[in-house]
């Protein structure tokens, strides 16, 4: 008699971890979505943004003039060659090694606005078109409206805190 009661409710108990597993295998499931997602959401874009920074540092300035959309066949009327060198060549407002802020990487609409930080000069915004990789000037420093900074927050959260500022400032 004792073998008929020994495995009452066992099947219970298998479905009920059976089932628990599930749940939280999805809910890991949806957290990494969700985070990659917030991570790697405009990552063609800060690495088009990249590349330019590197063509700028190499002195190859007619490759990052043509990431622009401006080439030999399709030059640009407002932007040319000269203006661009003005702004970006090495006698430019933007001459001084820059990085990308990544605090200030905003997905607007069908493009993408990165914030460009200078040493010498205000901070400045790039525009990367989604669908072309195509760079401009942006036409707002950020994106209108709310702006949801998971780099950031993740940086704040578990990145090296911001060194304290020198004495006597």
């Amino acid at each position: 008699m004792s073998d008929y009661l020994e495995g009452y409710g066992v099947g219970d108990e298998q479905r009920e971890r059976k089932r628990k597993r599930i749940v939280i295998g999805l809910i890991v499931l949806v957290v990494a979505g969700v985070s990659l997602f917030a991570f790697f959401h405009n990552f063609l874009e800060e690495r088009a943004g990249k590349r330019f920074l590197e063509g700028l540092r190499s002195r190859d300035y007619q490759s990052a003039y043509r990431m622009w959309g401006c080439t030999e066949q399709t030059p640009c009327r407002d932007y040319t060659f000269d203006r661009f060198m003005k702004d970006w060549g090495p006698q430019g407002t933007y001459s001084d090694p820059a990085k990308i802020s990544y605090g200030e990487v905003d997905a607007c609409g069908g493009g993408v606005v990165l914030g460009i930080v200078y040493p010498g000069a205000d901070p400045a915004g790039l525009y990367v078109d989604r669908s072309t990789k195509v760079l401009s000037f942006a036409p707002w420093p950020r994106c209108p409206g709310r702006h949801w900074n998971f780099k950031s927050a993740w940086q704040n959260l578990f990145g090296n805190p911001a060194p304290p500022p020198p004495p006597g400032q």
